[in-house]
């Protein structure tokens, strides 16, 4: 049986390194917020900008979860010795995938924004553009990472995805604040600060990462062929990921597209509720890692029971953060928008969603839960298929309708939740079929 210690133990460094993404982007929108010209905008772009990076990581970095679930597994039957060489394929194949997307999208970048911002704003899009064009340098280096961590989440050990988050989100917070402003001999960079700060604390982690695969864990980065025979079957997880999450980012651009239609000034305030809501994602999202995890390696011993218990116990456990986090944005409710912009007008639209985001915690706690159960015990083709149902018949709709009826800002985070209860509930509903 999974004990609560072992429990925190995969999940207290998941969240810190679950966390460290999007803290890295709510440090980045608090720093632009400084500026102190074309705040709004700056902030508006990046948020666009950084929309089309995070979907690309989500949508391609479904390696991750693949060869979490098969180093899992692996581990449970000690057989690790078994795939050995899969390690280093998946996380030179991670690699590729990521320049060919990098080179694909970044000269297209104004097309893509064009598509995803209606309003002819010409001073958002260039600063969209600026940072495109170089935070996408950091692609390749997103989905290395992504893929590192998958082997450590698959080997039991969250703590050296964690320490190389935390290495990395310590070097970005300090460049941004050298970029951003300028220091001393370094000249003031405004976005392309941002950007740019953001890739080089990317290439920090990879080679922290590089170092606990070669010196912490039995596996190596050193490729070898032939191509090994779980390949294939990483690829299959990988695809039915790919879908899902494509469903997945489809909601975020819609929700994003949707958002950018109100004014600048809402999408400034939608890009920081987004920003907290994938915080407190992340950070439920811990516990659902540790689920990731331990579901893998209780499924390739055969325990059941020992499965049923540790859902259940996870259930508990990311339900009561998820409440506390609820507290601690209600506290806060008045003043949070101003740590990101100091406009009222922002904050007022902000202030006028942000309860919804609050409410919305638990229903998250209940879908990550799900989610990482899940993942581990490799059923892609079901959260595959729970999200397509939920994106195209529950939050397509919902955005659609809302919007026509007159809510603008509220479609959006109507449908998030109605999203999000689908996910969770169904999922949980078919539990039993499974342990």
């Amino acid at each position: 049986m999974s004990t609560l210690k072992e429990i925190n133990k995969l999940a207290l460094p998941a969240i810190l390194y679950n966390i460290a993404e999007p803290l890295l982007g709510l440090v980045d929108t608090a720093v632009i917020g400084q500026m102190p010209n074309d705040t709004v905008a700056a902030q508006a772009g990046i948020g666009l900008a950084a929309g089309l990076v995070s979907t690309l990581v989500w949508g391609l970095a479904q390696i991750r979860t693949a060869v979490s679930s098969l180093v899992s597994q692996y581990l449970g039957k000690n057989q690790l010795d078994q795939i050995k060489s899969l390690v280093p394929q998946s996380l030179y194949f991670s690699l590729l995938v990521g320049i060919l997307f990098w080179a694909i999208t970044a000269p297209f970048f104004l097309p893509i924004a064009n598509f995803m911002f209606q309003e002819d704003s010409k001073s958002v899009l260039g600063f969209a553009d600026e940072y495109y064009q170089i935070r996408s340098l950091g692609l390749p280096l997103s989905l290395l990472i992504a893929g590192f961590f998958g082997v450590f989440r698959g080997y039991q050990n969250t703590s050296f995805a964690m320490y190389a988050a935390l290495i990395g989100g310590g070097v970005n917070v300090i460049l941004d604040l050298a970029f951003v402003h300028g220091w001393y001999f370094i000249p003031a960079m405004g976005v392309q600060g941002v950007a740019l700060a953001s890739v080089i604390s990317q290439l920090v982690m990879v080679l922290t990462c590089y170092y606990f695969l070669q010196k912490k864990t039995p596996f190596e980065a050193r490729i070898t062929f032939p191509i090994h025979f779980e390949f294939k079957n990483m690829l299959m997880i990988a695809g039915n990921m790919l879908i899902r999450t494509l469903a997945l980012n489809l909601a975020f651009l819609l929700a994003l597209r949707y958002a950018s239609q109100y004014g600048k000034e809402t999408l400034a305030a939608y890009s920081i509720g987004i920003q907290i809501w994938l915080f407190s994602s992340f950070f439920i999202d811990g516990y659902s890692n540790a689920g990731n995890a331990l579901s893998g390696k209780l499924i390739g011993s055969g325990d059941k029971i020992a499965l049923k218990n540790m859902v259940n116990r996870l259930l508990k456990i990311n339900l009561l953060v998820a409440g506390i986090l609820s507290l601690c944005y209600l506290l806060v409710y008045n003043v949070i928008g101003l740590w990101f912009n100091d406009s009222m007008l922002v904050n007022s639209h902000l202030q006028s969603f942000f309860w919804i985001i609050i409410l919305a915690q638990p229903l998250n706690s209940v879908a990550f839960t799900m989610d990482g159960v899940y993942k581990g015990m490799g059923k892609a083709k079901l959260l595959r298929n729970t999200l397509l149902i939920g994106t195209f018949g529950l939050f397509i709709p919902t955005l659609i309708l809302s919007d026509h009826f007159g809510l603008e800002i509220f479609s959006v985070w109507l449908a998030f939740v109605i999203w999000m209860s689908f996910r969770g509930g169904s999922l949980y509903l078919r539990l039993g079929r499974y342990v």
